[in-house]
């Protein structure tokens, strides 16, 4: 369900972020030969308002999910803490994070699932909790719809992870200067600590969930359908009106 998804949310992203403010710059001008009110001065080319910098992400699940199992090659206790993040709770997901952790080894795994919003790969990203060092973070491949990443973190960071309020994710993406500008995504930590030392989501919960959300989903996407048809509806030209009949050719003159 994290990967079936993810295409429609990258696509109201990518409109959100790089049409916005384009269409009510050409709004703002009067149409092609409507006269201009008095004192107002012909456009010259109005300035875009400049698109956001920051993306404060809420979560369409209710709580984290933690799921268990013996890795085959080792025997060991493998567990991963995850959960997805969107624009809004009706919405598809954006992030999905996932926070791995193998019986007895010092090291944790943060791992990303970042959706292709025309960011910049080569420089990376950074991830900020609170107020804290930003922790430098490498994108590992990407497919279709999605780029994977992966950070190697130590017993203090994770407990910072644990005890922390909000996670910064901070891309490139172009605009501005050849270096691109930073996007800020912040996305919400909380119940993560409990979540990561409690036991394992039941499945059955977890499935009745994920129905729930798809038909959340599958519900909005129908109402934006009508509501894109009744646009469309509204917009479209009135029939030309019939030609009126021509007129009777005047009678001869009477001999």
């Amino acid at each position: 369900m994290r990967f079936q998804v993810m295409r429609r949310g990258a696509a109201a992203l990518a409109v959100s972020l790089t049409l916005v403010g384009g269409a009510s710059a050409q709004q703002a001008q009067p149409a092609p030969g409507a006269p201009l009110a008095p004192g107002q001065a012909a456009p010259q080319g109005q300035p875009q308002p400049a698109p956001p910098s920051k993306v404060d992400l809420v979560s369409p699940e209710p709580q984290w999910a933690k799921f268990c199992a013996k890795q085959p090659n080792t025997g060991k206790d493998a567990c991963a803490t995850m959960r997805d993040f969107s624009t809004s709770a009706d919405q598809p997901p954006m992030i999905s994070i996932n926070l791995f952790d193998v019986a007895g080894d010092e090291r944790r795994k943060l791992r990303f699932l970042i959706l292709p919003i025309g960011m910049l790969l080569k420089p990376g990203f950074r991830v900020v909790v609170d107020k804290n060092e930003p922790i430098e973070g490498k994108y590992d491949m990407c497919f279709q719809n999605a780029c994977s990443a992966e950070i190697d973190i130590g017993a203090k960071t994770l407990e910072t992870l644990k005890k922390g309020q909000n996670m910064a994710v901070v891309m490139r993406v172009p605009g501005g200067d050849v270096s691109g500008r930073e996007l800020t995504f912040n996305i919400p930590l909380k119940d993560l600590g409990p979540a990561f030392d409690g036991k394992p989501t039941d499945p059955k919960v977890l499935e009745q969930q994920r129905q729930a959300l798809q038909q959340q989903l599958q519900k909005k996407a129908e109402e934006q359908r009508k509501m894109l048809e009744q646009q469309q509806g509204a917009a479209a030209p009135a029939a030309p009106a019939a030609p009126a009949p021509a007129a009777p050719a005047p009678a001869a003159p009477a001999k």
